[in-house]
């Protein structure tokens, strides 16, 4: 296999994968479970902020990944996560994925309470 092939197929990996994060990205968009939905929603996130959460909470991408995938410089990311903490009251991202953990599992037991 010649480099220049070697290159095309790599090329051609990558579009496969980022058109299947974008369908994904879609569905989750559309079809996320209504308590991540709702937390997105009770916090002042921009549309960025809300994408970058997706991507950690759902994904586990790291802050390179996020900035490839959503084309930023990864202090950028870092910047966007700095908001995220700022805005949530969290001062990790362990503790933000609790809150955001917490409140789908609490969103789910109330949901399963009034039935």
């Amino acid at each position: 296999m010649t480099e220049g092939s070697h290159h095309m197929k790599n090329s051609d990996t990558r579009e496969h994968y980022s058109a299947e994060y974008e369908r994904l990205n879609d569905f989750l968009i559309t079809g996320t479970d209504p308590a991540m939905q709702d937390f997105l929603n009770c916090h002042p996130f921009t549309q960025r902020e809300s994408e970058i959460l997706t991507l950690i909470a759902l994904y586990g991408f790291s802050n390179r990944e996020i900035a490839e995938q959503c084309m930023i410089s990864e202090k950028t990311v870092q910047n966007h996560l700095a908001n995220i903490m700022k805005k949530i009251g969290a001062r990790s991202i362990r503790k933000l994925l609790s809150l955001l953990f917490n409140h789908v599992l609490y969103s789910q037991d109330s949901k399963e309470s009034n039935y």
